[in-house]
């Protein structure tokens, strides 16, 4: 799902894509989270070339909603932009 914001006077495109997370033991949930990368310009079909917003060991940040990722991508570009 890619969706257009506009943050402080800026287009932005927001990707939120699912990540689907191994467990050696499949009743351990959730196994699917969702991570969020953004572009600056529009992102053509399939676009995987932008910024992924990583945790704080370099890793992509991944929440266990799309909402929710969503939510922090606008937040955190609040401040980068």
């Amino acid at each position: 799902m890619t969706e257009l914001q506009i943050i402080r006077e800026k287009k932005v495109w927001i990707k939120v894509d699912p990540w689907h997370v191994h467990r050696d033991n499949p009743n351990i949930i959730p196994t699917e989270y969702f991570i969020v990368s953004y572009y600056l310009q529009e992102p053509e079909t399939g676009a995987t070339n932008g910024k992924i917003i990583n945790d704080d060991n370099d890793e992509p940040k991944l929440f266990e909603s799309p909402v929710a990722a969503l939510n922090y991508a606008q937040k955190i570009l609040k401040e980068i932009l």
